[in-house]
């Protein structure tokens, strides 16, 4: 029998802290913990990928904390009722395909958009992206990223944002998920124009998995061509 919980409504103030903690911890791990693993002798790719496994992890401890908090037990079954993690039906591949085509050709778009605007502004953004040379670490990080984020995001706090904000709750999730990347801070207002989608997606179907799916997509391409450039040598 599963032991299940409450899901209440979440206001915003309280979706704020939720959302920009974990982003400021981001910023502590990519500008302080990233260059003092480099100093203690690491090397960079994977002091790089330590400092985002490091966020990772606590996503996942937070949603293993806000599921016992709310009174739900943590069986995969009943954890998988709460997260809205649940087969993908006819409705939810076609939504998932179109919205994967959408969030891909606004991806290109605004990269270009934003690499014309810097341009113009004459200003060259850091490089937040280290190149990672280990397939079986750069598959680890890609896992435990889109996990972490999509349980915690979309499986988690979704659910009770839509409580308080109804068929709006998409957008306010999309826009503080961009406001997390705030440790790269210069690409968080490009990723206002498509970081809606994932939480679109999964309110209109009522089901995460397709933001897992599109998440694992989105950020696997960018992967799969570092292990094609890899194995290509």
């Amino acid at each position: 029998m599963l032991k299940t919980g409450i899901i209440t409504p979440m206001k915003l103030g309280h979706s704020m802290l939720l959302f920009l903690i974990p982003g400021l911890y981001g910023v502590f791990a990519f500008y302080v913990l990233f260059p003092y693993l480099i100093r203690l002798g690491m090397p960079e790719e994977f002091a790089y990928g330590t400092q985002m496994l490091s966020v990772f992890l606590l996503l996942i401890i937070a949603t293993v904390i806000g599921l016992r908090r709310d009174g739900w037990s943590l069986t995969w079954e009943t954890a998988r009722v709460r997260l809205r993690i649940k087969r993908m039906d006819s409705k939810a591949w076609k939504w998932t395909l179109i919205f994967v085509f959408l969030n891909l050709l606004f991806g290109y778009l605004f990269n270009l958009l934003g690499l014309f605007v810097f341009e113009k502004l004459d200003y060259l953004p850091p490089n937040a992206n280290i190149p990672l040379t280990n397939i079986p670490f750069l598959v680890l990080v890609l896992f435990f990223n889109i996990i972490a984020e999509e349980l915690w995001w979309r499986g988690y706090i979704l659910p009770r944002q839509e409580l308080t904000h109804g068929k709006y709750a998409f957008l306010v999730n999309g826009v503080l998920w961009s406001l997390f990347h705030m440790f790269k801070w210069w690409a968080v207002p490009l990723m206002l124009f498509r970081n809606w989608m994932e939480p679109f997606v999964v309110q209109r179907t009522n089901n995460t998995t397709p933001a897992i799916i599109m998440h694992g997509i989105s950020n696997g391409i960018s992967v799969l061509f570092s292990i094609i450039a890899l194995v290509s040598q």
